[in-house]
This record gives C-alpha cells, structure tokens and sequence, in this order.
C-alpha cells in the first residue's frame, strides 16, 4: 500500500527519488512452482525531516513468517560482532549480576547468549518458534514484534540494556518504538541501534539494502532529531563496516550520566551535510550509477556464459535476491546458488528461480565462477574459500564496484 505521508513526521511533502521496479518479496525462497508476491521498491524522501524511506507499506506478518530464511549463527563475522557489542555494552554500563537485558529482533539468541548467565536476559523476536532450541538457555523469550505492551506482559523491570541490531529501519511507527524504548529503559540505561545508515549505502553502492522488511533509511542527522524528539539523546555515534556499511547509534535518556561524544557527532552530521542527502540530484546519482554496474556486470556475465562457463551464486541472501531481481540474472545465467543453511536447501531464489543446493554439491559441480551475493563478506569469504581459490575458481564480488579474485 503506498503511503501518502512520512513515517516520522507525517508530513505529506514526499518526493520520489527512484524505483528498482516490482520485485517478488525478497526475504521468501519458495519451493519450485510456488509464486511469491512482488512489491514495489520505490525509494522517496520526506522534504520536511529529510527521512528516506519507501513508498509502500508491507505486511510485516508475511514478510518475517515461519519461512524467513536469516540466522545469526550461521555467520562467523556477525557471531563475533555481537560478542564485541555486548562486551562494549557490559562495561559502558557497568552491568551487574541479576540486570535486565532486552535484544529486540533477537533472531536465535546468539547475542544474549553473550552475557553471562547471572544477567537476565531477554529475547523478543516473532521468528522464536522457529529456534525454540536455541532459547532453551535464555531467560524469557516473546515470540512477537516488540512494543511496550508485549515487554509488559512478562516483566515491569527496567532494563540496563537494549538492543536492536538490523531492525529499526522495519518500522512502521518509529517514534512509537522509541517511546516504548523509553518506557523500559532504566536510568541509565543504554539503547543501541545498529543499521546500515543511507550515507553508507551511497558511500558503498549498497542498493540490495533496500529490500521489503527495510522500510525507513536514517541519516545520523534525522535519527537525532527523532531521539530529541523523544526526549532521548544520542551520546555516541560509531561506524563500522558490518553488512556492507553501517552505524550504531549510542542512546539514553536525556540527563542521563553518560557524557555525549560531541566531536564525533559534530563530525558525522558535518560529512552527511557534504554527501548532499537532503538533495534529490544526490540520489540520481546513486541510481545512476547502480545502473553502470548492472550494465557492466551482466555484459560480462552473458560473455561467460557464451563461453560456456560454469557459474554459481554464492550465498542464498535477501540482499543477494534484491540483486538477482533487479539486475536479471536468473537461472538461465546462474545454475545454482551455493548455501550452507540445510533449511534453504532445494529451494529456490524468488522471480528468477534459481535452485539452492548445499556447498559440498556447489563443489563438486566445480564451477569456474561465483557471483558473491553477500559480497559484504569479502575478506571472510576469500580466506574461507583458499583451497577453491587455488583450484582455479574465480570469485567475482559486484558491489560497491565489480572486482575479480
């Protein structure tokens, strides 16, 4: 459903900064035959805040359902990231045996897993069920979207920390989210929000971050505004390169004991002025140049092919099928798409129907290429991927500009 006004301030001045077209729903692998429904990816801009966000509203239900395909634990670099952020987060805070800790889109636990047992800790996430297992150590667990009214439901602690890593850009009612925040934190609790912030995805030519579940783009600049808003503050702004490019976004209540890094965030709003993200000519830009790469990048592709060479797809994504989608590569030029999660196994990518296989049978097909999907991988794939390396196989990564090991 296209939205008539901005999901932050609700002002109805929106201007469309581009469309990546109608795309099957990009976090679903259907089995064979089994159509997924498509939805517009249009990117617009909210002239009053400045928030970048898409132009359609999504059932949220359907998109994170029993089949949505992501794990933590899957992934090395993102297993040790979340170790890093709960320790950052144990001693910024000073936590204590017997605090709360609330990881909001908590996935299959792996980060709560990351405090030590005598913390108390919570998982809200509506895929639980699906890693009921993985729960069996955690303290409460809500099988549902976080808000106050469902936190409410289980405990009326406050919580010393809260996370949401990868999800606040999901949002339909943002300022809501940090309200409930807000009702949970405790004193002086500490809020993080991590996501892949529009500046890094200009910077890096990040355009599969914009799929269906990411409904809103925040700069650094229009997040403070928001936390202001909500009588929140940001104290620290840090970035790092994780899917692709991101920020994290250090929060607590305003006259909390926690100093704010003015330097930083003085500088970040400073380079965000220099980026040019209020301005529409800096989008078409973006686009612009996306449709270089597409151009570049499947010229090449089809020459392989008439080559009569063998290529594959590495890694079964919701990013890489944003990529497939919008560039139109299908089956006919990607045979398979090698994948080391047993629950994607015989499925297919949705609107170009590739089939997944596992990567013991990618191997042993021995293809002469592979199209990195999560090409944000890059130094953890290339060292995982030495032996095949050295055998000959050539890894092409196409983003943020195509390149060949």
């Amino acid at each position: 459903m296209k939205i008539k006004k901005c999901r932050n301030c609700y002002s109805s001045n929106i201007k469309k900064l581009f469309s990546f077209g109608k795309m099957s729903f990009t976090g679903k692998f259907p089995k064979k035959n089994k159509k997924i429904k498509k939805g517009e990816l249009d990117l617009i801009i909210c002239k009053k805040c400045k928030l970048v966000q898409l132009g359609n509203d999504y059932n949220l239900k359907y998109l994170y359902g029993p089949d949505y395909g992501y794990r933590t634990n899957l992934n090395k670099i993102m297993v040790e990231h979340v170790k890093k952020v709960v320790k950052k987060l144990s001693k910024k805070t000073k936590l204590k045996d017997g605090e709360y800790v609330l990881d909001i889109a908590s996935n299959d636990g792996t980060l709560l897993k990351k405090y030590p047992k005598k913390i108390k800790r919570f998982g809200i996430d509506p895929t639980i069920n699906k890693f009921k297992k993985e729960y069996r150590s955690i303290d409460f667990k809500v099988s549902d979207f976080f808000s106050f009214k469902n936190i409410k439901k289980i405990t009326n602690k406050k919580f010393k920390i809260v996370t949401a890593l990868s999800v606040f850009y999901d949002l339909k009612k943002p300022n809501i989210f940090l309200k409930d925040v807000k009702k949970i934190l405790s004193k002086d609790g500490v809020f993080l929000i991590e996501l892949a912030d529009i500046g890094s995805i200009l910077k890096y030519k990040m355009f599969d971050a914009v799929c269906h579940e990411h409904l809103e783009y925040y700069s650094s600049t229009v997040m403070n505004e928001m936390c202001k808003r909500n009588d929140l503050r940001i104290f620290d702004i840090r970035s790092n390169r994780i899917n692709g490019g991101s920020k994290q976004f250090y929060i607590s209540h305003k006259n909390s004991r926690y100093k704010t890094n003015q330097k930083i965030l003085n500088k970040i709003f400073k380079l965000e002025r220099k980026q040019g993200l209020e301005k529409i000519s800096t989008f078409k830009k973006f686009f612009k140049e996306i449709n270089n790469i597409r151009s570049k990048l499947v010229t090449y592709l089809k020459k392989l092919k008439s080559l009569n060479k063998v290529i594959h797809g590495y890694g079964a994504s919701t990013k890489g099928n944003v990529l497939l989608q919008y560039f139109n590569i299908d089956k006919n030029i990607i045979s398979f798409i090698s994948e080391k999660n047993k629950e994607k196994f015989n499925l297919f990518t949705p609107g170009t129907g590739i089939p997944i296989i596992s990567e013991n049978k990618s191997r042993k097909i021995k293809p002469d290429y592979y199209l990195v999907l999560p090409w944000h991988f890059k130094k953890e794939i290339l060292r995982r991927e030495k032996k095949i390396l050295s055998k000959g196989t050539k890894f092409i990564f196409p983003l943020p500009k195509i390149s060949f090991y």
